[in-house]
């Protein structure tokens, strides 16, 4: 694993000391999924990597969810997440959440603040983006540690509006990179935590916690997709900014489907919009989608074996997956809805994607035993899927491969 060469990022001999002392000299990593969405198949190549980095290695994987957005997180996502993780056959050593070192990365923002590297600003979102592109400071920035201290103990006692005060990092607002450029630390919301409930109103950023909770937990190697490399600088600095642990950070491209979308926005937005039936159709390239459409979960670990891991950007053919009774075309017109823009994308989506085919028999026995998720060869037929909308007096199956298809896709049925 190469990675972009940042002096931030190295490690004084006393913190790598600390660090050999306390992961015993082995590798742990983390999968962190953020809770605002079920789990994609996207999700699955980044745990083939992170589980399967440790496990090779004879290393600890950490399952942490980052809860940092409490008006975006749910409870019945962080379930369906550790789910589909154990679906997967995927074992953390131990489950965490960001949302359960708040009080500690509190404690550090306040010690960013007495090192004159974080102040209290007043702009409006508006104001924050006009000063980025013009590389102008805020007219905040040179406040008074004393004042800052005292200005962010109001924001946690709830002392401002949502948007009326936030805690930034200061950094270098003449950076060509925008995340270098003073970004939010912390940000008041007065919204109840799914996990840690109505403790408090301020809330860190993304760009402030990931760093810190991986540098926390030990982690030796922190990796993400290519759209993170732009943060590694704020990474590395935020740490370095705190004398913390820096654990070696590598970026991997993300898995991009033909036919379909892995944003876990996009795939609510389809939901909510009623293009789909649900997160679990059949459709979808959500994890319960794909296990509703009758994949094992070791064709999945299969599948992400085989594309392999790089950082070269690339397109993954879906192959066409038909059912029978119900019949599914690809969800999406052309080969790569993501390139699509905000308003085109949806309007991408193919209504005759679903065709119902009624009037289908089956023997009473097996009418008698099928379960939903029981799999079948139909002869001459294909791999079908028993769908969970089956009732006693009328089965639906889904039709996983045709018998056409390569041998490779029909082992999936195994």
């Amino acid at each position: 694993m190469n990675a972009r060469a940042i002096k931030d990022a190295e490690n004084s001999p006393e913190l790598l000391a600390a660090a050999a002392a306390a992961t015993g000299g082995g590798v742990v990593t983390r999968f962190p999924p953020e809770p605002n969405g079920h789990l994609h198949v996207g999700h699955a190549k980044a745990m083939f990597l992170d589980f399967g980095v440790a496990r090779k290695s004879g290393g600890t994987c950490i399952l942490r969810f980052d809860d940092t957005n409490p008006t975006a997180e749910k409870v019945e996502y962080m379930a369906s997440i550790q789910e589909m993780v154990g679906w997967l056959g995927h074992e953390p050593t131990r489950v965490t959440y960001s949302s359960d070192y708040f009080g500690r990365l509190y404690e550090l923002a306040e010690e960013l603040i007495d090192r004159g590297k974080a102040y209290v600003c007043h702009q409006t979102s508006a104001e924050m983006k006009a000063g980025r592109e013009a590389k102008a400071p805020s007219p905040w920035r040179d406040r008074s540690v004393a004042d800052n201290r005292r200005l962010f103990a109001a924001m946690r006692a709830g002392k401002y509006g949502e948007g009326s005060a936030v805690l930034r990092m200061k950094i270098d607002m003449q950076s060509l990179n925008p995340c270098m450029q003073d970004p939010i630390a912390y940000r008041i919301k007065y919204a109840p935590h799914p996990h840690v409930g109505d403790a408090w109103c301020v809330y860190p950023s993304y760009d402030y916690t990931h760093c810190i909770v991986d540098s926390l937990e030990w982690v030796t190697h922190s990796m993400c997709t290519l759209e993170f490399e732009i943060r590694r600088d704020s990474y590395y600095w935020l740490l370095a900014a705190l004398d913390l642990y820096r654990p070696f950070v590598w970026e991997f491209s993300r898995l991009t489907l033909a036919h379909t979308v892995v944003s876990k926005r996009r795939l609510a937005r389809l939901v909510s919009s009623g293009s789909v039936r649900g997160w679990d159709d059949p459709r979808m390239s959500t994890l319960a989608g794909l296990r509703r459409r009758g994949f094992p979960a070791d064709a999945i670990n299969r599948f992400c074996a085989a594309i392999g891991v790089s950082r070269g950007e690339n397109l993954i053919p879906l192959h066409v997956l038909e059912h029978w009774v119900r019949l599914h075309t690809p969800l999406f017109r052309s080969a790569d809805a993501s390139k699509l823009g905000s308003d085109e994308w949806l309007a991408d989506v193919d209504p005759a994607s679903e065709e119902v085919i009624t009037g289908a028999v089956v023997e009473r026995g097996l009418a008698d035993a099928a379960a939903a998720g029981d799999r079948f060869q139909f002869e001459r037929v294909g791999y079908f899927c028993v769908d969970p909308d089956s009732r006693p007096d009328l089965l639906v199956f889904n039709r996983i491969v045709s018998l056409r298809e390569s041998a490779a896709r029909a082992g999936m049925a195994g």
